[in-house]
């Protein structure tokens, strides 16, 4: 029996584990270069900050513009802007707009404490008195800041990280994806192998029972005639047994016929015809009293190609099969067509499937007491040879659906 193959959980597995450690990997290099930019820029703009920090130790705070344009020039790759900021507020600025940007604390000459106290430079306000540094230069300094706006050339390696992680996460997508495309080949791979195996082992069963159906009807049809022979001449009580013996081998006949069936290779002679039609004429040759007992329903024609004597042979088989499970019920034949394909769908309201529904296409397999398990054999052999398929489901409700699928006319 043919099952279906399922995609390779193992190789999907494998590369989501792969591509996590992808991602993860990226991630990592990603905040590495990150942090390796802020140290950088960190760096720079202190190393700035304590040059300018320098300049400014040497110059009046009249002096400050000119300080900080000539700062800018140097660390112009660098640093857009720069300010001198007191308690107060900004002192002094060359291309800072806002209060953004990195700051450090500056310690200034004396000659900056009238600027910060808020007193004229000159004026010895809020001096102590004396000369000398006193604690001008020191302890009585109000704090000052230096603002720094970095230059957007120094934020590059974020977009390198950035740019890193999008392309690990790509390529983490691009391992799962290759990983479901290799897991479907191998899947489809092992489907058509495991379809070719199993043509091979139904040839097998065919040959052989094609061999040995050839070499018993000719013993079978002696001891048939015979019994037929005896039939007149026995006594009336010894006529039973050979009327089993007559029956007991038109059944035999009977499942020889149907393994000739099964085990000659399907020739199709391909022509077009209305399938809706075909199964109304199959369905009305029931016999007496169960031609009334099938209901074809088809809204329009459905045109088909496919060998006519197949798909007759087909429709008989599923409406016997249909009538064994369900012989007082009404069968429901339902034609129709699904895109380029032509469907039949034959409903019962029997039991229902008690084995696998795959299986019950399989030679010699059966759940009817009469039957000879080559049926549904048959018509898969015929479905598949007209470019078809069949196969059985349960019925909602109760009861089971088998259903022929055939190429279109203009499939």
């Amino acid at each position: 029996m043919i099952r279906s193959s399922r995609t390779p959980v193992w190789i999907v597995a494998l590369a989501v584990v792969f591509a996590s450690a992808l991602l993860g990997t990226a991630g990592l290099a990603s905040r590495t270069l990150r942090q390796r930019d802020a140290a950088v820029r960190d760096g720079v703009l202190s190393r700035a900050a304590h040059e300018l920090e320098a300049s400014l130790r040497g110059a009046t705070p009249e002096e400050a513009s000119t300080v900080l344009q000539e700062f800018l020039s140097r660390y112009g790759a660098s640093v857009d802007g720069a300010a001198i900021v007191g308690p107060s507020g900004v002192l002094a600025s060359a291309g800072v707009d806002s209060t953004d940007g990195y700051e450090v604390t500056a310690a200034l000459g004396r000659e900056w404490r009238p600027a910060l106290l808020g007193a004229e430079p000159g004026s010895g306000a809020g001096f102590m008195g004396g000369r000398g540094p006193g604690p001008g230069a020191g302890r009585g300094m109000p704090p000052i800041r230096l603002r720094l706006r970095p230059s957007p050339a120094l934020g590059r390696a974020p977009a390198l990280a950035g740019l890193v992680l999008a392309g690990g996460a790509a390529a983490a997508l691009a391992l799962v994806g290759l990983a479901l495309v290799a897991a479907r080949g191998l899947a489809e791979r092992a489907r058509r192998e495991a379809a070719e195996a199993e043509g091979q082992r139904l040839a097998t069963i065919a040959r052989a029972g094609a061999g040995l159906a050839h070499r018993l009807r000719n013993p079978l049809a002696v001891v048939k005639g015979t019994a037929q022979l005896l039939d007149g001449r026995v006594p009336e009580s010894e006529r039973e047994r050979v009327v089993r013996i007559v029956t007991a081998s038109e059944r035999m006949e009977t499942i020889l016929s149907r393994l000739l069936d099964f085990a000659r290779p399907p020739d199709p002679q391909p022509v077009s015809f209305d399938l809706a039609a075909l199964a109304r004429e199959v369905a009305s040759r029931g016999g007496e009293g169960t031609a009334a007992a099938v209901a074809v329903r088809a809204d329009r024609p459905v045109p088909v190609r496919a060998d006519r004597e197949h798909v007759e042979t087909i429709l008989e088989e599923l409406l016997a099969n249909a009538r064994a499970f369900d012989p007082n019920g009404t069968l429901e034949v339902t034609v129709r067509a699904e895109g380029n394909r032509a469907v039949v769908e034959v409903a019962d309201r029997g039991p229902g499937l008690d084995l696998d529904p795959a299986s019950a296409f399989e030679p010699y397999v059966t759940s009817r007491p009469d039957g000879t398990g080559l049926g549904l054999a048959i018509v898969r052999s015929l479905a598949t040879a007209n470019g078809g398929a069949a196969s059985l489901a349960p019925r909602s409700g109760g009861g089971c659906v088998a259903t022929l699928a055939l190429p279109g006319e203009g499939a």
